[in-house]
């Protein structure tokens, strides 16, 4: 877990059909997507704390083995059909409880966000982000040009390095560590 995080075996197996899914589809587009945005997913997960890797592995899992509570047939999610897993997945995101829900949200979150910021389906749907950010960094260096004014300095660590480091102080898991302890010292 941690910035090393990668799907292996079985997970990776469950996580690139709940990916395979959730892709974006249109019949004028035939691009698949599936294997790209697992990667975009994968390389997301790697920046979210081990607790939230942790939940992501143990939702894989219970959609691979809950999964057909929810749906037709009584095969795992990843050994189904792509529209009996497209099923399944849209009646355990429509459930009206929702810890249930909560199953599928963050996935469909992630993917979404790496299936869309793609340039291709950007392409496709008609939008023109790309261009608009390389517009927008040459007005930002144009006005950056035109004042002289000296840029402010970076400002200084907000924790001394001596005390804690970088990484320890962006940890999630430290705040709670350390909180736990000042708890049971009070």
């Amino acid at each position: 877990m941690g910035p090393e995080f990668v799907l292996r075996g079985y997970p990776r197996r469950i996580a690139r059909a709940v990916v395979d899914a959730m892709v974006p589809r249109w019949p004028e587009f035939d691009v698949d997507l599936t294997d790209d945005v697992l990667a975009d997913v994968e390389r997301t997960l790697r920046g979210y704390p081990p607790i939230i890797q942790v939940a992501i592995l143990g939702s894989l899992f219970g959609l691979e083995f809950l999964s057909p509570l929810f749906g037709p047939g009584l095969k795992p999610l990843s050994r189904s059909e792509r529209h009996i897993a497209i099923a399944r997945l849209e009646t355990i995101a429509n459930h009206p409880i929702p810890q249930i829900r909560m199953l599928v949200m963050l996935l469909k979150v992630t993917i979404s966000f790496a299936a869309y910021s793609r340039p291709d389906v950007e392409a496709f749907l008609g939008y023109r982000r790309r261009e608009w950010r390389e517009t927008r960094q040459a007005l930002r260096a144009r006005l950056l040009a035109a004042d002289p004014a000296k840029l402010p300095a970076v400002p200084a660590p907000l924790a001394d390095g001596r005390v804690v480091t970088p990484a320890e102080f962006l940890s999630f898991l430290a705040a709670l560590a350390d909180g736990h302890a000042e708890q049971a010292a009070g």
